[in-house]
């Protein structure tokens, strides 16, 4: 991209960011999470065995949970606000075009993003720590791959946020998370499918959604199982090849759309 443009996608990410701290919904969304992994220390208390085990999976879902949250929340007005206020008008009027604005939003999101992951990250690092929980390299590689399934959604839901109402933008968004870490399963029903309607049905699903089990190394961290490089790296391509496909259908689609 031109590196004139840098600087608008800059503000553009810049004031996204802004707006989100001061939302309370988000500093809620943040406390939450954290009080949901302090309760998460009562739960292991009442299992007969495993307890960090439980801690751990529990602070995984949590993060996994509130992440889609985060998006849903961030993704249904980012765009919707905007046209609302009437401000895209201002903004595109400007030497900033389409793709510059919407490449800003998505910056702006995953800075919304890297904020409240770092929190609960941090929180649910800390109180594993203090629980004595034997942290491995794979708890982390595990973190890391859950925030780039943040920044995946984060990329569908500008490219929902884009032609559809926030209402039908977060069904879709909530579908594509679900049915993409069913991704493995639906292939499999696919393949028994008796009925050919079906069988095109769970086939078009498997290859038009990312397949979000391609980034979830929880449980590998969880028992402390090895995971080669090559697998990982097959994740980072999912990640990386969605996340770009995503943006790209979204710029698309946004190019358009009549605004006036």
């Amino acid at each position: 991209m031109n590196r004139i443009f840098i600087p608008q996608i800059k503000a553009l990410a810049v004031n996204v960011w802004r707006e989100a701290t001061r939302d309370r919904s988000i500093l809620m969304l943040v406390g939450s999470g954290v009080l949901m992994m302090a309760f998460s220390l009562i739960f292991g208390q009442m299992a007969v065995g495993g307890r960090d085990r439980i801690f751990q999976d529990m602070g995984f879902w949590i993060m996994g949970m509130w992440g889609l949250a985060a998006v849903v929340y961030l993704g249904s007005g980012i765009i919707k606000r905007e046209l609302q206020r009437k401000t895209v008008y201002l903004v595109l009027s400007r030497p900033v075009d389409r793709p510059t604005f919407m490449l800003g939003k998505f910056f702006g999101m995953v800075l919304v993003l890297a904020s409240v992951f770092g929190l609960l990250a941090i929180a649910w690092l800390v109180i594993a720590l203090s629980r004595g929980v034997s942290l491995t390299p794979m708890h982390f590689w595990a973190l890391a791959f859950l925030f780039g399934e943040w920044v995946l959604l984060a990329a569908v839901s500008l490219f929902f946020a884009a032609f559809t109402s926030p209402l039908l933008h977060n069904f879709f968004l909530v579908s594509v998370a679900f049915l993409g870490h069913w991704s493995n399963e639906l292939k499999i029903f696919a393949d028994n499918a008796r009925a050919d309607a079906l069988k095109m049905v769970l086939n078009t699903l498997y290859y038009l959604l990312p397949n979000l089990e391609a980034l979830n190394f929880r449980e590998a961290a969880l028992y402390n199982d090895v995971i080669s490089s090559a697998v990982m790296g097959q994740g980072a391509l999912v990640l990386l090849g969605w996340t770009a496909t995503a943006l790209i259908a979204a710029n698309i689609v946004f190019m358009q759309r009549r605004l006036l």
